[in-house]
């Protein structure tokens, strides 16, 4: 289905004329090979905003860029799948790939099918609590400081005493006990085979999606149970991973405050809640997911977001792997808040009070100097090198963009005092294990062939990740060029500061170049590959392997200049996406260096024009 999906929006981007169908939003004007306007996604007196011949737009403005299905999405707020509709009967593109399927239409009547029963499962818990046995689960929350109208507000509820309370009540509402199993309201006795009640003896909370339909349950216990929090299990509704607690009642707040609090469990929501904190939501667990800051991203569009994980280590360590998974947002300026002790959100807030959950909020850090931060805490000066070796190297050789990891070691410097390119060496001395695909350390192998080619450097260091499309293509380029088709000084200079390859791509690039030097074309040089190991070469085998004729081309030095120009862009956008957010921490904690940060995105906004325009004549 994802090929298919691909196949259509590649058919729709070739058809769309993408002039046009902007030109029905604002007037353009055509300069050169490209046309200009005022941008429709910002105020602006003269124009900023150019579309180009190869069907894609850009505002130097407020930098928004994409091409007809991203136009239509962002100006019609139409969902992806809508808006390949949309392009396509507008446009008269044959599109059955979009046409809902008979399993699509079976699946969402399912879906249906299991929301009615939750929301049936919701309305019985409710009414449990407020029968004579639901006093005692009333007393409770009224004494953990919850009033009659957020019990009420936020819909809190209680199982029936009985095992198969909420199994009769719904099978006496025809619906089947197999979906009450799939809605993981009930579980499968291994004794008798029948269906009971998943949840037992628990004041229930209901967990909504962000149109505030009920899609699962966590549920307290009241008896001497070790679970003492249990939620639903996962469901064709409910995904833990992808759903955000509260973001249903805290999404106009979020907007208005311009501003999210992410905690842990539903009770610190709750509590937060109560006491005033309408902005904050719960990721229901320590593992904070992409998957929920994209959709805290796209339902508020907020910018600035304070992580306040528990004060015990789980909570703290959370609070620094969340690292890993903020930087796949750059869109969101993140901060780590910090809870003394063994305190949570809710017993902090109730034993101290909202003013000092204030004072705790306000002194928010940025997330990353956070998470470094933490890790030298209590550490000697003399010590630091190895805690950089032990816990900082295998953190940064999970980040896969070489742009964020370098952005990360600097950081790491900037804290630390340990050389960048010390640490920059480190992780070039890290490995993927075969079998269990952990990092390790690996010692240098001498006395290869490839040794002085490669400047004396050889590592054995297999890659974390696929070549992008402009490293395959030009390393394509370079190794089926034959001889004289190069300019070595040029393509050499351009590996060692722009392309940014994993260590065992850079050595095979150096190696090509350094036949080329010699006048030998890389393909036809034996000696070339035999200095690898089997496993090197099954890797390189993504370049070797290929057809020459995948590379085949009239003039290759231009197609290299190209590739080169279409990276240094690249470069430059990410590094401009960077500087960004670096200004956006600057506002509020180092105002002085910000202009230094946005004179230096001015002037590769200026190289970023200059490369397009070179781009756009070639």
């Amino acid at each position: 289905m994802a090929s298919s999906l691909d196949d259509v929006k590649q058919r729709i981007k070739a058809r769309v004329p993408l002039d046009q169908l902007i030109g029905e939003t604002v007037t353009l004007v055509r300069r050169g090979t490209s046309v200009t306007a005022c941008c429709p996604f910002h105020a602006e007196k003269s124009p900023s905003f150019h579309v180009y011949p190869d069907q894609h737009y850009y505002c130097f403005g407020c930098k928004e860029t994409g091409d007809a299905i991203t136009f239509v999405r962002k100006t019609r707020e139409m969902s992806f799948i809508d808006s390949l509709k949309y392009l396509a009967s507008k446009y008269g593109i044959e599109a059955p790939e979009l046409e809902e399927s008979d399993f699509l239409k079976r699946r969402r009547g399912e879906q249906a099918v299991l929301a009615q029963m939750l929301a049936a499962a919701q309305d019985f818990f409710r009414s449990e609590l407020k029968t004579a046995r639901g006093a005692e689960a009333k007393a409770y929350l009224l004494s953990r400081g919850f009033t009659e109208e957020t019990i009420e507000e936020f819909g809190f509820g209680l199982t029936p005493a009985e095992g198969f309370g909420l199994v009769k009540h719904l099978r006496a509402l025809g619906f089947r006990e197999d979906d009450m199993i799939r809605a993981s309201l009930a579980v499968v006795s291994t004794k008798t085979g029948r269906p009971y009640d998943f949840f037992r003896d628990r004041i229930m909370i209901p967990i909504k999606d962000v149109q505030g339909r009920v899609i699962a349950f966590g549920g307290r216990t009241m008896v001497n149970d070790p679970a003492k929090y249990k939620n639903s299990g996962s469901t064709p509704l409910f995904d833990k991973s992808a759903v955000l607690f509260g973001l249903d009642q805290a999404r106009d707040a979020i907007k208005d405050k311009r501003q999210a609090i992410i905690v842990e469990g539903y009770m610190d929501t709750l509590c937060l809640w109560q006491e005033g904190f309408r902005h904050v939501v719960a990721s229901m667990g320590t593992a904070l997911t992409v998957r929920q800051l994209k959709l805290l991203f796209q339902n508020t569009k907020v910018s600035d977001v304070i992580i306040l994980f528990d004060g015990d280590s789980p909570g703290q360590k959370a609070t620094l792997d969340a690292v890993d998974v903020v930087l796949e947002v750059p869109e969101l300026n993140v901060k780590a808040a910090k809870l003394s002790g063994g305190d949570d959100p809710d017993t902090f807030v109730r034993n101290k009070g909202s003013d000092a959950l204030g004072v705790v909020i306000g002194h928010a850090v940025d997330l990353i100097d956070a998470s470094i931060g933490a890790k030298l805490v209590g550490i000697s000066p003399a010590a630091i090198p190895s805690v950089v070796t032990r816990d900082f190297v295998p953190w940064l050789s999970r980040v896969e963009d070489p742009i964020k990891r370098g952005y990360l070691v600097n950081r790491i410097f900037g804290l630390t005092g340990v050389p960048a390119e010390a640490i920059h060496r480190q992780l070039r001395s890290f490995t993927l294990t075969p079998t269990h695909g952990a990092r390790q350390m690996v010692t240098p192998p001498v006395g290869s062939v490839s040794d002085s080619a490669a400047g004396g450097d050889r590592l054995k260091v297999l890659p974390t990740r696929a070549l992008t499309p402009i490293e395959k293509g030009f390393l394509g380029n370079l190794y089926f060029a034959t001889s004289g088709d190069i300019d070595p000084g040029v393509v050499g200079g351009f590996v060692s500061k722009e392309l940014m390859l994993e260590p065992l791509w850079e050595q095979f690039a150096r190696q090509v170049i350094q036949c080329h030097v010699e006048g030998v074309a890389p393909r036809e040089n034996p000696a070339l590959l035999a200095a690898y190991s089997p496993e090197e070469a099954q890797i390189l085998a993504a370049i070797t392997d290929l057809s020459p004729d995948t590379f085949a081309t009239e003039d290759r030095r231009r197609s290299l200049e190209k590739l080169i120009l279409e990276q240094k862009r690249a470069n430059i956008q990410q590094s401009i996406a960077l500087l960004k957010r670096q200004v956006q921490v600057a506002s509020s904690q180092s105002p002085q260096d910000v202009p230094g940060f946005l004179a230096e995105v001015m002037a590769l906004t200026q190289s970023l024009s200059a490369l397009e325009r070179s781009l756009s004549g070639q």
